[in-house]
């Protein structure tokens, strides 16, 4: 059995989702709905976790969603996504979405997001959690920060467990 760590980069953990936004994806004011956005964000970085580990996973937590213009009908999406970091068990996956106008052909960066995922078969004795590596500008920043995300996601974790701990199971309408 060789526990020998492999070394991936960003880049060939990268998936790309492109789409043309349809009128069915399209809130009362013709904008694209953010939860078609999230949708395309945990396909996407689920699939780059796929191309990273190579195993099943499942996602745990949307950490970050920031949603920074909205996507309108007529436009063309772009969403890219790459793994940012990684724990033992875990792995923290990167994505934007940028839209670009098919008439003009103009671009802009309208949201991005961090995932996180768990391994599903992480206690396989002959699983070893990969290194990855960034090379681009943008990989350096977005995984430069995936420590101090941790620790935060780890705190908000501890959190979730006290609120889940007094959340009720019981249906409005049983008295």
């Amino acid at each position: 059995m060789d526990q020998t760590k492999t070394e991936l980069t960003c880049n060939q953990t990268r998936n790309v989702r492109t789409a043309f936004v349809s009128y069915s994806d399209l809130n009362d004011k013709d904008t694209l709905f953010g939860g078609e956005i999230m949708s395309h964000f945990d396909s996407a970085c689920g699939r780059a976790v796929f191309n990273f580990v190579k195993r099943p996973s499942f996602t745990a937590t949307v950490d970050l969603v920031a949603f920074i213009q909205p996507v309108r009908k007529n436009e063309a999406i772009y969403v890219e996504a790459y793994v940012s970091g990684c724990g033992n068990t875990s792995v923290e996956a990167f994505a934007k979405l940028t839209a670009t106008d098919v008439r003009t052909g103009e671009s802009r960066i309208c949201a991005y997001a961090f995932l996180t995922f768990v391994i599903t078969e992480s206690s396989d004795p002959d699983f070893v959690m990969p290194l990855i590596r960034p090379e681009s500008d943008e990989e350096k920043m977005i995984c430069s920060g995936y420590d101090e995300r941790r620790i935060s996601n780890l705190a908000k974790r501890n959190q979730n467990k006290q609120l889940l701990s007094g959340l009720s199971t019981k249906q409005i309408w049983d008295a």
